[in-house]
């Protein structure tokens, strides 16, 4: 080998342990880092603190309580008067649990207000054309029930008869050769009789009369005969007065041979003012009145019907239909105005507010609906801001939250604190009180009470920082790894380095004494 290319050997030689040298310095500052960071990382496990779980004795406690016949109280807490009293020696907070009607106002998530369509109308539009519209029904029902009523009357048959006609029977016979029943009453004189003969002993005129009345009363629907083919004889007529009687009455007289009692007789007449023709063309004609005002109510209705029904209003809360409440029932009445009397206590504004006028009368506006069997109730107002916010066909996607109220009997806790005598039975404990705003005296149960729901809290919050914890040594641990081997890999390529740079020393003295012999040999060549 040449002396130059010996020597330029031996400079890259140099050069590259130079660059071994420097990478390996590079590398254990590297770990260095590392290793600061694995110090750190156990510095900040060993300054966790591990989560205890709660103690129910911590949450456990002594109290004293009493019953004064109407509330169970408990006995809060209790403090020695400063000042001396002669008759009490405490100030003590005590408390009891009482269900209070109570309004509230809720905020319900995409109510899905929906309008009718129609011409657009206010609140008092739409409420004065529902107040229509109730007012006909009413007339309307009104009328069908006085057309009813007066069906009904036509269809008994006491409408028909005469009760007064006949009293005080004191003498009846029958002729079973003639069929005809005969009796007298105590006004008439002896020998005079009234006389009733079976239908089919009648002469052929009078058959004419009776069967026409018969005929009249089956239209009428008084008497359930076949209007075809009646059966007549149970029918019994007097020719000289024109009335008819039934047989069931005639054989019950006073004094028959079937011994009767009856001392009166109903009848029905064919000739008179009473007569039955007279009284059912007269019902008839009633009838007819009340059915054509039937009709003209009706029509009324149907045109308020069309009317409100045209105009733009609310009508559902997604599948719950709402009514407009034009007036309020008794219920309504008290439910609403504890709804208004607790929001105005709490200085809650709301819609609901401007359904009252200023001495406390309903102006209306409200509209109630259903929501999982509870009735609840909203204003006009409330309902036409969601609609308007929302978006979409017939803007019924991405509504506002709709206000909505009613009143229901919440678990309230009434505490009061007064100045008390409590007793004590000489260890300490209490056995009585009274107070000052009572005269009784009750006497104190000791029980040993746990407040099982904030133990429940905290054992909640046990578990949420136990999850912390565990997580938080997880993340230490994976983190510890990962520098454990990035460590690994960087002594590895350490040992890389070393061997690399043994190596180049031990070329390194090769080529020094190549060089070192050139060296020589060229002075020996000159100095020859």
């Amino acid at each position: 080998m040449g002396m130059a290319a010996s020597q330029a050997r031996y400079l890259a030689l140099v050069a590259r342990k130079s660059n071994c040298e420097y990478e390996g310095q590079q590398i254990n500052q590297a770990r260095t880092v590392l290793s600061n960071q694995s110090a750190n990382l156990f510095n900040q496990m060993l300054g966790l603190t591990v989560p205890v779980p709660p103690s129910t004795q911590d949450y456990t406690k002594v109290q004293y309580s009493y019953s004064d016949g109407t509330n169970d109280s408990v006995i809060d807490s209790w403090q020695q008067l400063s000042s001396a009293d002669p008759d009490y020696n405490y100030v003590v907070t005590h408390y009891y649990y009482t269900d209070r009607y109570t309004g509230s106002m809720k905020r319900l998530s995409d109510p899905q207000v929906q309008f009718s369509g129609g011409t657009e109308a206010t609140i008092a539009q739409i409420t004065a054309a529902q107040n229509l519209v109730t007012e006909t029904l009413q007339d309307y029902n009104e009328a069908v029930a006085a057309r009813q009523d007066m069906e009904a009357q036509a269809a008994t048959l006491s409408n028909y008869t005469d009760r007064t006609t006949y009293t005080g029977i004191n003498e009846s016979t029958y002729n079973a050769d003639t069929d005809t029943y005969s009796f007298r009453t105590r006004d008439m004189t002896a020998g005079d009789y009234h006389n009733y003969t079976g239908y089919n002993s009648l002469d052929p005129d009078d058959q004419t009369i009776v069967s026409a009345a018969i005929q009249r009363l089956i239209e009428e629907g008084v008497l359930d005969l076949d209007p075809e083919n009646p059966d007549m004889t149970e029918i019994y007529y007097d020719a000289e007065t024109g009335d008819i009687a039934f047989a069931s009455d005639l054989s019950g007289l006073y004094g028959g041979t079937g011994g009767g009692t009856q001392t009166i007789l109903p009848v029905l007449h064919t000739t008179g003012a009473n007569s039955i023709g007279n009284i059912a063309n007269e019902y008839d004609d009633q009838i007819d009145a009340l059915r054509e005002a039937e009709e003209t109510a009706k029509g009324a209705y149907d045109a308020a019907l069309f009317d409100y029904e045209s105009l733009r209003r609310p009508t559902y809360i997604g599948n719950s239909e709402l009514t407009l409440l034009t007036s309020l029932t008794e219920d309504q009445e008290a439910e609403i105005r504890q709804v208004v009397e607790d929001l105005k206590e709490q200085g809650i504004d709301s819609s609901i507010l401007n359904c009252y006028s200023e001495d406390g009368g309903y102006t209306g506006g409200i509209y109630s609906f259903q929501l999982n069997g509870t009735t609840y109730y909203t204003t006009y107002e409330d309902l036409l801001d969601s609609y308007e916010s929302g978006t979409g066909n017939n803007h019924i996607d991405g509504q506002a939250k709709l206000n909505y109220y009613n009143a229901s009997y919440v678990s309230t806790r009434i505490e009061e604190t007064e100045k008390a005598l409590l007793e004590t039975d000489g260890n300490g404990r209490f056995t009585s009180v009274r107070f000052e705003n009572d005269s009784v005296t009750y006497s104190l149960n000791m029980e040993t009470v746990t407040d099982e729901d904030a133990y429940q809290d905290a054992m909640n919050q046990y578990y949420y920082d136990n999850a912390v914890y565990d997580k938080t040594v997880q993340d230490i641990n994976a983190k510890t790894s990962l520098i454990q081997q990035q460590d690994l890999q960087l002594e590895l390529r350490l040992k890389q380095l070393d061997t690399e740079q043994s190596a180049l020393s031990t070329e390194m003295e090769a080529v020094k004494k190549v060089v070192d012999d050139n060296v020589e040999n060229s002075f020996k060549t000159f100095n020859g």
